[in-house]
């Protein structure tokens, strides 16, 4: 028994195939993305950098590689309009606040549970809507953001049998870490779609760094330099900023966003992995169990979210 070679069966070999490369992009972006908290961890055990010094040099180091690659293809998205200003300032201002407290969470909790601590993003994304566009808080974005919030709870030092234990500055940065994401994130839905990604980031990165430039003279710096730490600030910039955003975007054009969302919690599974590997680093059985609740939420909370559309 044969297949016919029809045009319909030869659209949908070639739908299955683009649909294939934007998931793996996705997933490859995931992979790039997770490393940030190796790169940032050798950084910092290398210089004893503070959260914020690395946030400024990465915000830095960020804008002029992506200044430099818009300038070369899309010069004209630089042009920023008056009324999208507060927007990009906005988006800059959460960039940088963002990497200070991500730093300071990988610091503090470590690679693998600050990537946790991140997926939390869409749950706060979506208490913004419900007051930024009266979006309606339906029972399943309650079921689902009271998952995420409990998972990053437990994964971030809450322990229900013992609070005279819980780490409670790791838990505190557990809900700073998301909020901050999602603010740039937020910031961003306005500006990416008319300037481009990399214009809009370039200048969010830009602004970001105008405003950690002014704590610099009372903060530890990332040097002196040596080849590691050069090594770790080239791979945090082309892999885990550059590489894994562009990768993203790639994938975007053939996933649907909602799938595209889902897909990239892997990066949690790829931070877990690099940290054990790389870091040494291990999880107790609560954190592993608030990161699946994690994933379970953010799963369920973006496909219902793509369901509806």
């Amino acid at each position: 028994m044969t297949i016919e070679n029809t045009p319909h069966s030869r659209g949908l070999d070639r739908k299955m195939n683009t649909s294939l490369l934007g998931a793996a992009a996705v997933i490859a972006s995931a992979s790039a993305w997770g490393m940030s908290g190796i790169f940032i961890t050798i950084i910092v055990n290398e210089s004893g950098a503070s959260s914020i010094g690395l946030a400024f040099w990465r915000d830095l180091l960020g804008c002029v590689t992506l200044l430099v690659f818009t300038l070369l293809s899309h010069p004209k998205n630089l042009k920023i309009d008056k009324k999208d200003l507060p927007w990009i300032i906005g988006m800059g201002a959460g960039l940088g606040s963002f990497h200070i407290f991500y730093n300071q969470s990988i610091i503090i909790n470590g690679a693998a549970i600050t990537t946790v601590q991140q997926a939390a993003m869409p749950a706060v994304v979506s208490i913004a809507a419900l007051y930024l566009w009266k979006e309606v808080l339906t029972r399943e974005k309650i079921i689902s953001m009271a998952l995420i919030f409990l998972g990053t709870a437990l994964a971030s030092g809450l322990n229900l049998f013992d609070l005279e234990k819980t780490n409670m500055e790791g838990l505190t940065l557990g809900f700073i870490v998301p909020f901050f994401y999602a603010s740039w994130t937020l910031c961003g839905k306005r500006v990416v779609p008319i300037y481009g990604a990399t214009a809009s980031l370039a200048i969010g990165f830009g602004i970001a760094s105008l405003m950690l430039l002014p704590m610099q003279p009372f903060v530890s710096q990332p040097f002196p330099l040596n080849p590691t730490i050069i090594a770790a600030f080239c791979g945090l910039i082309a892999v885990s900023t550059f590489g894994a955003f562009s990768l993203y975007m790639i994938g975007l054009k053939y996933i649907q966003a909602g799938v595209a969302s889902i897909l990239v919690m892997s990066e949690i599974l790829f931070a877990g992995v690099y940290a054990f590997f790389l870091l040494g680093e291990r999880l107790g059985e609560i954190q592993i169990f608030g990161a699946a609740l994690v994933i379970a939420g953010v799963a369920w909370l973006s496909y219902k979210q793509n369901s509806s559309h």
